[in-house]
């Protein structure tokens, strides 16, 4: 009977560590994932890539400048059909940090630039803080807000 005991208790133990490794790997994949997200997200506003983020941005999608602006969706898009006047020379991103919380990912980076944006050429260092959230279809950025440092 104590034996009996003792291969059950054994069994149960190894199944909760099994369900504790796959829920452990599953978030490692997540935040994996959420890292591959926040740098493809650079890129494409970087080269003004509509497809990316008319895919990737939620509907709501609002950013935040370090102009003291409010950038939504539509006029993001609308920027990035107008390379002419939307152009980043240097996009350098470090110091990122991701943390993933469920189904919500968080991102922190520091950004230094030179670009012509909506047709003013603007270049400085700023930090960011996106907010994105993970549904069937993959992460959707909710938010970007910057500010800046120097």
């Amino acid at each position: 009977m104590k034996k009996n005991f003792a291969i059950a208790l054994c069994a149960v133990c190894l199944c909760a560590a099994g369900f504790a490794a796959q829920k452990h790997a599953a978030g490692n994949s997540s935040k994996s994932s959420f890292d591959k997200f926040v740098e493809e997200s650079n890129k494409a506003q970087t080269s003004n890539d509509g497809k990316w983020l008319e895919a990737h941005l939620a509907d709501g999608y609002v950013e935040g400048t370090s102009f003291g602006t409010w950038v939504p969706k539509a006029q993001l898009l609308k920027d990035a059909k107008d390379p002419a006047n939307n152009k980043y020379t240097k996009s350098d991103i470090s110091d990122v940090q991701t943390q993933v919380v469920g189904t919500v990912g968080l991102a922190r980076f520091k950004e230094s630039y030179d670009a012509m944006i909506e047709g003013q050429h603007r270049a400085r260092t700023i930090i960011c803080s996106m907010v994105a959230e993970k549904g069937a279809g993959g992460w959707k950025a909710l938010s970007n807000h910057c500010s800046k440092i120097e």
